[in-house]
């Protein structure tokens, strides 16, 4: 039987993973793959502490934050992860327990 699960983490799912190779000689191959994604961000960002005094009548401008936003922000990347596990059907509930209590979602039984 193969169980996928997601994750948000690679290292939730490194747990997860180790955590389902303890269980026992029922469980055959375990694979882990990490999944990039692009994430944009908004490189004007600055806290809104910074303009706290826009509505007074002494308002002072507030210097650009260059220095605290990289300048590579665009190309960020989130790494989520997918365990894949091969085990008996009769080892089933407890993988996907394991994998349950380790954060994983989206467990998927074939």
């Amino acid at each position: 039987m193969r169980i996928t699960a997601q994750f948000d983490s690679v290292d939730s799912a490194e747990f997860a993973a180790s955590s389902v190779r303890s269980l026992g000689e029922g469980v055959f191959d375990v694979a882990l793959t990490e999944r990039r994604k692009k994430v944009h961000r908004d490189g004007n960002f600055a806290p809104m502490g910074f303009f706290s005094n826009l509505n007074t009548s002494n308002f002072q401008p507030v210097a650009p934050l260059s220095g605290i936003v990289p300048a590579d922000i665009e190309s960020s990347e989130s790494v989520s992860a997918a365990v894949d596990i091969i085990c008996r059907p009769s080892e089933a509930k407890r993988v996907v327990s394991a994998l349950m209590n380790k954060g994983g979602h989206d467990i998927k039984a074939r």
